[in-house]
């Protein structure tokens, strides 16, 4: 029954779905919108793409449908298509959107990206509790509900860890762990699933990953298996070091110096320091290389510092929403290599 087309509205799973809309595909398989006739309801159901070596049967499933947690999207129904090897899933549908969508194109403010960061962690635990691996964190597996808190998502990648705390490989290339990638003994473990956890965050706050889209498949997949990625505040400056720290240790190249569970690395988060303004990204205004804002509070007016072109060089310019600049916070002659350096120095005054 496995197919690369949307299947059309209509299409009847196990005689008990009915596929109302399609709603997107991915690395695992399709997502439609269908009818549940035995609850009545409209859920979101996925139908998997089955992988090499997939086993017949499917002993995840019933530990995924007894999966509950607050920090999770429930998993209603996990089952096999009648007479083929395509499993399916199936969960709320949810109309907030995805972490991927909430984040781009220049990230979230880090105090927002922390606590986001944080719910996904603790639901990361309660996977990991339940002797699975997730094997598929990523921001388009994370769900905001109608109260603004984070859901994960899209377990049908989830395997049980076997005895020596391992499973196959699996995962999407900008969040995946390097060992996942590392021939010939490829594979995830617990420390797997917190690196693109980590990775995740990095997205948060930079709206990028630690290995950014922009490049080739090939030239991709070698920088992630190597460790060859961005610093984050090279990308965004306005992350303080604490949390920069704290994102940096889970991205190691060695599994053994990442957070020891999703719980400590939400707790580490949660604990982290910030800038005493609550810095974001911008899209740069008009001939302005790159733009950051600080926002209002109480005692301090919203401040914009942008990057322009200044001649061979670049500048800083600092502005209020009035227009009127704030010299003490610009710079000039600016070379190109030292740009991330000057805003993270500008940004630790303010």
């Amino acid at each position: 029954m496995a197919q690369s087309k949307p299947y059309p509205k209509g299409t009847r799973i196990n005689d008990r779905y009915e596929l109302v809309a399609f709603l997107g595909k991915g690395k695992g398989g399709q997502v439609h919108r269908a009818r549940d006739e035995h609850l009545g309801t409209e859920v979101a159901l996925k139908l998997l793409t089955p992988t090499d070596g997939q086993p017949a049967t499917w002993d995840e499933a019933q530990v995924l449908e007894q999966l509950r947690s607050d920090y999770l999207l429930p998993v209603f129904n996990a089952d096999v298509v009648t007479g083929t090897d395509l499993r399916y899933i199936t969960t709320p549908v949810m109309e907030g959107g995805n972490l991927s969508t909430a984040a781009s194109p220049f990230g979230v403010t880090p105090r927002q990206a922390s606590e986001w960061g944080q719910y996904v962690g603790y639901g990361l635990e309660k996977v990991h509790s339940a002797g699975l691996l997730h094997r598929d964190v990523k921001p388009e597996n994370c769900y905001l509900d109608t109260n603004g808190k984070v859901l994960l998502a899209d377990l049908g990648m989830a395997h049980k860890i076997d005895k020596n705390g391992r499973t196959p490989p699996e995962g999407t290339l900008v969040t995946v762990a390097p060992e996942a990638l590392s021939s010939p003994d490829r594979h995830c473990t617990k420390a797997s699933d917190i690196y693109s956890l980590a990775a995740t965050v990095f997205f948060l706050l930079a709206g990028d990953y630690p290995v950014s889209e922009k490049f080739g498949y090939d030239e991709t997949w070698e920088k992630v298996r190597t460790g060859q990625r961005s610093k984050l505040r090279d990308v965004a400056p306005h992350v303080s070091i604490g949390l920069s720290r704290v994102v940096e240790k889970s991205l190691s190249l060695d599994p053994n110096e990442r957070a020891t569970s999703p719980l400590e690395f939400a707790n580490q988060l949660a604990t982290a320091t910030h800038h005493r303004r609550n810095w974001r990204r911008i899209t740069p205004h008009a001939n302005h290389l790159r733009c950051m804002v600080a926002d209002s509070t109480k005692t301090a007016s919203t401040l914009n510092i942008c990057v322009v072109a200044e001649g061979n060089d670049f500048a800083v310019v600092a502005t209020l929403d009035s227009g009127r600049r704030v010299r003490k916070h610009e710079r000039t002659g600016v070379k190109a290599s030292k740009i991330a350096q000057t805003l993270r120095e500008i940004i630790g005054k303010v």
